[in-house]
């Protein structure tokens, strides 16, 4: 048995926080603008696959996807660069250079003044000179594509094993681990940041004494595999407990959190923070892996 659901949705006037210059005392106003459509589906499956009287197997599944699109902002057919807003494009835009690698010792920089260990981006309007107002393009959306949720329940006579894995797929967002060396070793940086060396020639990332003046947001895919639970419990035979005054007895270890698969580089690819595991700047920690086993008793 399951669900199968389907919608589209047109939202105008929306609160949103529309950035303007400066120079007026402040960055940002919140206006009621625009319109927005949504639309896509999701379904969710609750099956029992096997069911042979000492042994069950139950699974449910859940996806959803949806698509959201800018439809207008000020009625004129303009994008709002500076609020990171494009018509016909979804909101939590993307929008930054395009990264074609690192240039490389010997390489012919032209125009571009770079050195070995730099990052190397398209030059769009190809003027040989890489520019805020010409270069940047958008990349993609910090929404996801799709989700979506495995449960697996197994029991064999007085044991259960159940286990919940979770996906997210489709999510850019920046990640400014990359973007820091040690910091006078005030940080612990990702082991697995190749970092740019005339001996390891990266084409991903830069060298430690790169420096980011163009204001590069390092986009990278967020999209993750989880094993988000898991449990393990035994139920004891109710004619051994019940001449202690037992209704129920039950012993179990559990885990959560227990592995992620991901090309994320960093703490949390989950995190809405694009490079903590949570809290800010001076207060935040990543994500916990928890185990534990308790008892449960009825009386």
């Amino acid at each position: 048995n399951g669900s199968f659901e389907v919608y589209k949705s047109k939202t105008e006037d929306l609160l949103l926080n529309r950035s303007i210059p400066a120079l007026t005392g402040t960055t940002s106003i919140i206006e009621n603008i625009g319109a927005v459509e949504n639309r896509g589906f999701e379904f969710t499956i609750n099956s029992t696959n096997i069911d042979t009287g000492d042994f069950r197997w139950e699974s449910n599944i859940n996806f959803s996807t949806y698509k959201n699109e800018i439809l207008d902002l000020y009625g004129d057919g303009e994008d709002d660069i500076p609020s990171r807003w494009f018509i016909g494009k979804s909101l939590g835009a993307i929008y930054d250079y395009k990264m074609v690698g690192v240039w490389q010792e010997g390489e012919d920089t032209g125009s571009f003044n770079a050195n070995p260990g730099d990052l190397k981006f398209e030059d769009i309007n190809g003027d040989g000179v890489i520019e805020p107002e010409n270069d940047r393009v958008y990349l993609g959306s910090s929404l996801p594509k799709w989700t979506g949720g495995l449960t697996n329940t197994f029991s064999y006579k007085n044991f259960d094993l159940s286990f919940f894995i979770q996906t997210v797929q489709g999510v850019l967002k920046g990640n400014p681990d990359i973007n820091y060396g040690d910091e006078l070793s005030r940080r612990n940086t990702p082991s697995n940041v190749g970092y740019w060396t005339p001996e390891n020639q990266s084409n991903e990332f830069p060298s430690l004494v790169y420096r980011n003046t163009l204001g590069y947001g390092y986009p990278r895919d967020a999209s993750y595999v989880r094993l988000k639970d898991a449990r393990l419990s035994y139920r004891f035979p109710i004619e051994k407990i019940e001449r202690f005054g037992l209704d129920n007895l039950m012993i179990y270890v559990a885990g959560r959190n227990l592995y992620t698969w991901t090309d994320w580089i960093g703490w949390d690819p989950e995190s809405s923070q694009s490079y903590r595991g949570s809290g800010d700047w001076t207060n935040n920690y990543p994500v916990v892996r928890t185990y534990s086993i308790g008892l449960n008793v009825s009386l």
